[in-house]
């Protein structure tokens, strides 16, 4: 079984529907047999907002919806928003876009969405590394975590290119888990980033979750990615979906 743990609507199809019905055709080509679709901060967005994906995949059990958010972007209005879809179950956690947008993962503004994700017993989602990765590098990440162990984060991209360093520096952070998306493109740099993850998945099989990027990343070569690490049987699993099915509570 394969879930996709991290997808966008695809950005060069014009109408929402066409986005949703592209991405259905690339999971079923793939075989993955479940997602997440994760929204964007902005309120109008060729990748689709909060409100749009909620509605698009509301009552799909093929795919779930994480929220983008930023304490920038119509805050109060949109964090109301994200309650009453909590409450109705058609989001399954939050996402802030740290580094595209410039704030530390450690902001203030921020805390309102920590407490609503605790709350809802949600995970709350990082974008992590390349440019301005400042913004939730490891070190800073990690004393967010130790600050709100009441809360699950999920790192996404592992501080790519960076890996070591994120697993080194977050290792001990047990309410941390690691999405692997967007990680298998680059075929320079391939080969490290595989014996990184397969070091870091020996020591903490529990925190790794597969995703693809889908949107913006090929699907097809991190699933090619994820088959080639060398894992035990039990470790794919909990990659490929077990991990997913426990944070994201499917």
């Amino acid at each position: 079984m394969i879930i996709d743990s991290h997808m966008h609507l695809p950005y060069e199809y014009s109408s929402i529907e066409a986005k949703k019905a592209a991405l259905l055709a690339e999971m079923r080509k793939n075989g993955v047999d479940k997602g997440i679709v994760i929204s964007d901060s902005e309120l109008e967005s060729c990748i689709g907002s909060t409100e749009e994906c909620a509605e698009l995949f509301c009552g799909d059990d093929m795919i779930k919806v994480v929220a983008g958010i930023s304490p920038l972007i119509s805050f109060d209005t949109q964090l109301e928003l994200c309650r009453k879809l909590l409450m109705s179950r058609q989001i399954i956690g939050l996402k802030i876009y740290t580094g595209h947008e410039k704030f530390f993962c450690t902001d203030e503004r921020l805390m309102p969405v920590y407490e609503l994700a605790a709350e809802f017993d949600v995970p709350v989602l990082f974008h992590t590394g390349w440019d301005d990765n400042q913004y939730a590098m490891p070190a800073v990440m990690r004393e967010l975590a130790q600050k709100r162990q009441c809360n699950r984060f999920v790192y996404c991209h592992c501080f790519y290119p960076d890996t070591d360093r994120c697993f080194a520096e977050l290792g001990e952070c047990e309410n941390v888990y690691f999405d692997i998306s967007s990680t298998a493109d680059n075929e320079d740099i391939l080969p490290q980033i595989k014996v990184s993850f397969e070091r870091g998945i020996s020591a903490a099989p529990e925190r790794f979750i597969f995703g693809s990027d889908f949107g913006s990343c090929s699907q097809r070569a991190h699933i090619e990615f994820a088959n080639s690490l060398e894992l035990t049987d039990k470790q794919r699993e909990l990659l490929m979906h077990g991990n997913a099915e426990k944070v994201y509570d499917l």
